[in-house]
This record gives structure tokens, C-alpha cells and sequence, in this order.
């Protein structure tokens, strides 16, 4: 059985800019694939350059058996518009669908896409060479760990998993898989991506690796510590090493973006990837989302990050009084901020700071001094995110219950557009005053001054990006009202 993997081509969420990155959740499926001789292609679209119009007939020259995606929640609708798509090439194919979003909305996708044969939830390496012996063997899938799917009408008469046809059916889950030991994972299928193509708007040749999996904290409006489980999964940093010498050294990506949840739990994980680093003689400059109190923590180990190319962190603000910060869940203060964001421009590592807007109980007081607040920390790159109610977080279970979404499109639900009122705020207002974040901070003069005049190439290239954001943020909200459907 030969397995087709696609990302399709996505929009990128607009803040990013110009940026192509690898997609490592498939790369890593068609790595454990090809170590069971499984028969594997990955195509990236964006990577590749490929449109919609010219997928169909990638697919039809592919001739594969299964065609594999995932995505998150507001890219799902490209995860179905190609199982639709496989499915109109070849009504044979089987079609599985991974990520977050299949994970904990499983039901009801099953029941709204007809095309799409089988839900992997959780992480779909080792429930992916299941899936394919299981049809290949014309197994049972009911024994198949970690899936979710219809029953077709042959399955139901012969009890296994063997049949093709379409169709509604009986939505059988199976067993939930344990998370996988990360260190018994192959590397991505690296040979399998256009890696020269790999960019980020400003930097240099870009490319992304995963040094655990996990969080060890249940934030409110995250879903990912959830998906992954617990506990927080780290990889040998020699494998990290080895991994970052391939990126480096073969494939000259000279940036590197650690993506996992939270990169900077464990002191010992660290500082085994700076001395990997160092040992190897890699010429990289990387950054990471961590956790700014383990930044505070694990503060003696910031010089050596920041010798060995550590230029930014991304840290989770979120909120500007403590209040609202229990209210999340977030196990951080507000003093803690200020002494993590203080350290890091001792050290001379960019802030990227996330700051949400449109809480539960948000108003105009208060994200007017969340907006004081970013500006008296001086956060080198800051990033208003709208509240955003993710499908399995359990802002998303309060939301859904007392019936506070009112956009289920699930396209918006991308951190930069409201779906749901404040107590005190329309969707409309906040829309406005996500725009009004971004002006008050990037058409500040001190700030503008501060960001082009920096020493650090890096801060200035930010801001001229930022402006360029802001800029677009308040031409749609001057004159694009009636595009936003709110």
C-alpha cells in the first residue's frame, strides 16, 4: 500500500508575513513509514509552490492508496477540501486525517464529511503503520489504537475494516494510544521536503525542529498540552544535536525555530542542545516559545543560550494583572513578567511578548492597560492575539456550553479575529480595538525609534515587518468593515 502524505496549500496566518516552513508533524509520519517499508510520499504544497488547480493532478500521478493530512482548527476546511478531492480522483483511496482540531472534534467531523474515512487522534506515528497494515492485511480497525471512524455497510456485515465503499455509518473509537517515547522516533523525512525553500520574513534560511513533546501546564485557552498529554516528553539532546547538524550542515538552513510547547522546562535539556551546539560547530541562530518563569529559573543558562545563537524567546504575557492571570490559569505573575522580560534584554535576546485581548471579561480599561503595560515592559516584538476559544481547551468547553460563539466558522478562529463578545465588548469594538493595539504600540514614535534604531538587525527588521502588519490591520478595519462578517 503506497501512502501519499499532502499539506495543501494554506493561507499563512497574515502576522507571519512571508513564511514557508517545513511540515514536520507529516515529516515525521513519512519517516516512521519509510522505517517500516511502507511506501511514502510527501508533498508540501507551499513548499512547492503547488495551487490548487495543479494538486489534482500531483495526486493522480502519485496513485496512492491512502492520502494522509492534518491541520489545525482554522485550516481544516484545506484538510477537507483535499479529502474531497482524493476522493473525487479515486472514490478507493482511504482517506486519514490527523491534528488537533480531528483529535477533539472528531464526531462531528465524521458526521459532516463523508470523504474523510478515518480520524487519527493524538499523535499518529506509530497509529498510522497500524492504520496501513490493518487494510493491507484486511484487518480489523476496531483494534487499531488511537482512531476514530464511520463504519461502512461491509464492515458491519464482516465485522472488519476492510471496505471501500462511501458512505454514513455507525462512528466507531477505538482504544486512545499512549504518547509515544519521542526518543524511539526516526528524524523527519528532511529527503522527503523542498528544504531550500524554507523562509521566514526576517530571517535568514529557516527551518523548524522539535526538541519534546508536551506541557507540563493546562493554560485555559491552550488545547496542546491536552493533544500531546502529559507529561512533558524531552528528546536526548545528542538526537537534537544531530538533527541540528543535518538542518545546518546539509541543507544550509542557518535559522531554526524550536516548535515545541514549551522548549525551556528542564536545565539539563538546555544546556545539552547549547553544548550539542557548540560541540558540533553549528552556525545557527535559534529561538523558541518557552515559559518566561522557567526563563527566570533557568537564568544562569541565558548567556551560554545566547552564545550559542539564541536571539529570541517567544514568552506567553497573555494578561496585565494577576487577576486575570490566575483566571487563565497561567501559574505566572506580573511581577514575573517584568523581571523575565528584564532578563532577556540583559542578555540581548529579542522579547517576542504574547499579549490576549477580548478575555471573558474584557473592556475598554482593561485593554487599554494591557496596551500601558507592553509599553512600560518595552516587549521587543509584541503580539496581540485575539481570545480564541480552540477546540479542546477549556475556554472552548465554557464557551460552547453558555453558548458564547457566535462565529463557528472555523477559518476565524486564527488568534486575529473575534469570535465571541466580551461581557462589556461586541465583536465589532473588539475587532476595533485589536487594530487600536497594534497602532498605539507600532505608530508610537519613541517605540518606532526604539525598533529602527536598535543595534540588533534582527529588532530592526521586526519592526519595519510589525509596520507593515499595523499598517494592513487598520486599512481593513477603515475600510474592509463589510469583509469581516461581523
Amino acid at each position: 500500500m503506497k501512502v501519499l502524505l499532502v499539506e495543501p496549500p494554506m493561507q499563512i496566518w497574515e502576522l507571519m508575513g512571508d513564511c514557508c516552513a517545513p511540515p514536520l508533524g507529516l515529516a515525521y509520519i513519512a519517516a516512521v513509514l519509510e522505517q517500516h517499508d511502507i511506501p511514502v510520499e510527501l508533498i508540501h504544497c507551499n513548499g512547492l509552490n503547488i495551487t490548487w488547480e495543479e494538486l489534482p493532478e500531483k495526486i493522480q500521478k502519485s496513485s496512492p492508496d491512502i492520502v494522509g493530512t492534518g491541520a489545525m482548527t482554522p485550516m481544516f476546511s484545506d484538510a477537507v477540501r483535499l479529502v474531497t478531492m482524493a476522493k473525487k480522483i479515486d472514490p478507493h483511496i482511504t482517506t486519514v486525517v490527523g491534528g488537533s482540531h480531528a483529535t477533539f472534534l472528531y464526531k462531528d467531523i465524521l458526521q459532516q464529511v463523508p470523504d474523510i474515512d478515518i480520524i487519527v487522534r493524538g499523535e499518529g506515528e506509530e497509529t498510522i503503520v497500524d492504520v496501513v497494515n490493518c487494510l493491507e492485511t484486511n484487518g480489523n480497525l476496531k483494534k487499531v489504537k488511537g482512531i476514530a471512524y464511520r463504519e461502512r455497510e461491509k464492515e458491519r456485515e464482516n465485522g472488519n475494516g476492510s471496505g471501500k465503499e462511501n458512505g454514513s455509518g455507525n462512528i466507531t473509537v477505538t482504544e486512545p494510544r499512549p504518547p509515544v517515547d519521542v526518543n524511539s522516533l526516526p528524524l523527519p523525512a528532511y529527503h522527503l521536503l523542498p528544504m531550500d525553500n524554507y523562509h521566514f520574513e526576517f530571517l535568514e534560511e529557516f527551518s523548524t525542529v522539535l526538541s519534546s513533546r508536551g506541557c507540563p501546564f493546562s493554560c485555559t485557552f491552550c488545547s496542546e498540552w491536552d493533544f500531546w498529554g502529559k507529561p512533558w516528553r524531552p528528546r536526548n539532546p545528542e538526537s537534537v544535536g544531530e538533527e541540528l547538524e543535518i538542518v545546518n550542515k546539509k541543507y544550509k538552513r542557518k535559522s531554526v525555530w524550536f516548535g515545541d510547547d514549551c522548549f525551556n522546562v528542564d536545565y539539563h535539556h538546555i544546556k545539552g542542545i547549547c553544548d550539542q551546539i557548540s560541540e558540533r560547530n553549528l552556525d545557527v541562530q535559534w529561538f523558541y516559545q518557552g515559559r518566561l518563569d522557567y526563563l527566570i529559573k533557568h537564568k544562569d543558562l541565558l548567556p551560554l543560550m545566547r552564545k550559542t545563537g539564541n536571539i529570541m524567546v517567544q514568552i506567553g504575557i497573555e494578561s496585565a494583572t494577576n487577576q486575570e492571570l490566575e483566571s487563565i490559569n497561567k501559574k505566572i505573575t506580573v511581577d514575573q513578567v517584568k523581571k523575565a522580560v528584564n532578563l532577556m534584554r540583559e542578555n540581548d535576546i529579542i522579547c517576542q511578548g504574547m499579549m490576549i485581548i477580548g478575555t471573558f471579561d474584557d473592556t475598554v480599561d482593561s485593554i487599554l492597560h494591557k496596551i500601558k503595560f507592553m509599553k512600560s515592559l518595552k516587549v521587543d516584538f509584541p503580539i496581540f492575539t485575539m481570545f480564541t476559544p480552540f477546540p479542546g481547551s477549556k475556554v472552548y468547553e465554557k464557551a460552547r456550553k453558555e453558548g458564547l460563539i457566535e462565529e463557528y466558522d472555523y477559518d476565524h478562529f486564527d488568534m486575529a479575529y473575534p469570535v465571541m463578545p466580551t461581557k462589556g465588548l461586541s465583536r465589532e469594538e473588539l475587532f476595533r480595538w485589536y487594530g487600536e493595539c497594534h497602532r498605539e504600540y507600532f505608530f508610537d514614535p519613541l517605540q518606532i525609534l526604539i525598533g529602527i534604531l536598535s543595534k540588533n538587525r534582527f529588532k530592526r527588521a521586526i519592526w519595519r515587518h510589525m509596520l507593515h502588519y499595523s499598517l494592513k490591520m487598520a486599512y481593513k478595519i477603515l475600510f474592509k468593515k463589510g469583509e469581516l462578517r461581523l
